[in-house]
């Protein structure tokens, strides 16, 4: 697919800019002043972060108990967020009031036990002095032993590290971040029904593992006055690595500068910027010959932007410039604009822009996707979203209801999909005696085409008791050759909701997620070609709830239930989830 000429998307731009000029224009007020007093919309609901809280003289709560992301298949369950809609930054202040009701512990541990031989392990600390520093360490832990029936073995493990440090200045912020994760689990994705094989369920092939050592330091402004030059700059980078020779290294630095300036007397507020950076990637495998084993890719982008506001409106415009060196080095150009029109202030606002850009298709994101990745691979290519252009609206009502509803069209090259590699190993005999199953695996392959997407969310929230999320999200992809999204989600819905008591806290989340298409493997030699072998995965309906009972001020219990209908779905050809598991356990702060 031939890339589209520059004009077709400059001379939109152009117009659209035109037009908002034009309106700008009938009005030659000048309301900037020399400190920023820039109004924030928040909506839907929120709370601030940990670092703001304590730089405004408040020690944050500690967190609650994060039931979403307790796996469901394997121990990589795809849980989405309880909601999508996209809050402003509220930057911290010394007068906002705080109300502290009752004593904030610095030490949160969490026990827990479920009925698939679940242990659950996590301790988590944040403390500090307000205003000067704050330090958190978080230790997880997580993992499963029961098996799956009629499955090969499918224990699971997931284990985390990480630390935090944020120093406080009077105007700047400097932000340490370090950790490691460790993701184990199997190859179990092979029907053993009715077989009478004696198989090799030890064999090291069916085994998987996926460590991640990262860091990051990020180092920014928090200024009153526009004319002074806000900045923030970080840098980080992970190195992973799997059980079989397959490694990912990246490397980043980012930067964003902006500052007031009066470029027109038109409009209230207006400031000139730039962002963009510098990325990294080296991705490794072992298992092919000396030569070709590596790939690395050198990203580099800059955008400079012009953002301004003018009573209702108000707007962003930049021209993104990206570098991508691969075999050959190529330069890409993309147009972006932001336009946001805020009917009804702190309520309505519609908004809507076009914008574009590469992203990498990373060893790391596909992990946390889908872990039964082939370690045959090293080609993860970067994603060229060569147009996109959205719009919709967004409110809230009496600072309690929120919503937002979406929909954009998209237009890219190389979108990375899941599918079986095209040859499978027949069944053989290992030195024992005993018959090795092929390994149900999967490889990153890519597509061109577009796509149409349509999303929507609801939020009931800054009650003193009540807390509830509603989102649905449609995609309609064409795909070049005809290629089917293979385990793209095309329809689903999402909705959850808690409420507290004087000392219980109930909550439920329940999810549906429509047909899916999906590619069934074939091992050669054993198994005969399917005469389809292109099919779709039944769609399903998912519920987890639970509860948290305070016992006293420091020590509570909670119990959950997941996958409450106990429905072993696929989510990937060949890997049902785990059924149903009952989880108790206690919680302690100190």
């Amino acid at each position: 697919m031939k890339r589209a000429h520059i004009t077709y998307f400059v001379f939109p731009l152009m117009w659209l800019m035109f037009s908002a000029f034009a309106a700008f224009g009938q009005n030659k007020a000048d309301t900037l002043r020399q400190k920023h007093n820039e109004s924030v919309v928040i909506y839907g609901t929120s709370k601030p972060v940990t670092g703001q809280a304590l730089k405004i003289g408040r020690k944050p709560r500690v967190p609650a108990l994060k039931m979403s992301t307790v796996p469901l298949n394997a121990g990589f369950s795809d849980m989405r967020a309880p909601t999508a809609i996209r809050l402003k930054t509220v930057k911290p202040a010394s007068h906002i009031p705080v109300a502290q009701t009752e004593k904030i512990w610095d030490n949160l541990l969490t026990l827990g036990l479920g009925s698939r031989v679940s242990p659950l392990l996590e301790y988590f600390y944040s403390g500090g002095k307000p205003k000067s520093y704050l330090l958190t360490v978080h230790l997880l832990h997580h993992s499963s032993f029961l098996n799956m029936k009629d499955y090969l073995p499918s224990p699971y493990t997931r284990s985390l590290a990480e630390a935090g440090f944020d120093k406080f200045f009077r105007y700047h912020v400097l932000s340490l971040r370090a950790g490691y994760s460790l993701r184990t689990n199997r190859f179990y994705g092979y029907n053993t029904k009715g077989d009478t094989l004696d198989y090799d369920t030890k064999d090291p092939g069916l085994k998987q593992y996926y460590q991640t050592a990262f860091f990051g330091v990020k180092f920014g402004s928090n200024y009153r006055s526009v004319y002074k030059l806000h900045h923030r700059f970080s840098t980080g980078g992970y190195y992973l690595a799997d059980k079989h020779g397959m490694s990912e290294t990246k490397a980043a630095f980012n930067f964003d500068m902006h500052k007031g300036f009066r470029v027109s007397k038109i409009f209230n507020h207006q400031q000139l910027g730039a962002e963009g950076g510098f990325t990294y990637f080296k991705n490794k495998t072992t298992q092919f010959p000396a030569g070709y084993q590596t790939v690395q890719d050198y990203y580099a982008r800059l955008m400079p932007y012009f953002d301004a506001r003018y009573g209702m409106f108000s707007f962003k415009a930049g021209l993104n410039f990206a570098w991508l060196k691969q075999d050959a080095g190529k330069f890409h150009f993309y147009p972006y604009l932001h336009v946001n029109i805020n009917v009804a202030p702190g309520i309505f606002s519609f908004f809507a822009g076009i914008q574009g850009g590469l992203k990498k298709n990373s060893l790391r994101d596909a992990s946390l996707l889908n872990p039964f990745l082939n370690s045959e691979q090293n080609d993860f290519r970067w994603e060229n979203t060569k147009f996109e252009a959205y719009g919709g609206f967004r409110g809230n009502i009496l600072r309690h209801f929120g919503f937002e509803f979406r929909a954009g069209y998209r237009s890219f090259s190389d979108m990375a999909y899941f599918d079986h590699p095209a040859i499978f190993g027949p069944l053989f005999l290992n030195n024992s005696g005993k018959y090795v199953p092929p390994k149900n695996d999967f490889m990153l392959f890519y597509s061109n085409g577009n796509v149409f997407d349509l999303s929507g969310s609801l939020t009931y929230g800054n009650v003193p008791h009540l807390n509830a999320w509603f989102t649905g999200e449609y995609h309609s992809y064409s795909l070049e050759y005809d290629l089917k999204p293979y385990y793209k989600p095309l329809f689903a819905l999402h909705l959850g909701a808690s409420y507290a008591f004087a000392k219980m806290k109930p909550w439920l989340e329940m999810t549906y997620m429509g047909k899916r298409w999906a590619h069934k493997y074939v091992a050669w030699g054993y198994y005969s070609i399917p005469p389809d072998p292109v099919y779709q995965l039944s769609g399903y309906f998912d519920m987890n709830l639970g509860a948290e009972y305070r016992i006293d001020k420091q020590l509570s219990a909670f119990m959950r239930i997941t996958n409450l209908l106990n429905k072993h779905y696929f989510r990937y050809d060949g890997y049902p989830v785990a059924g149903l598991e009952v989880m108790v356990g206690v919680r302690y702060r100190f």
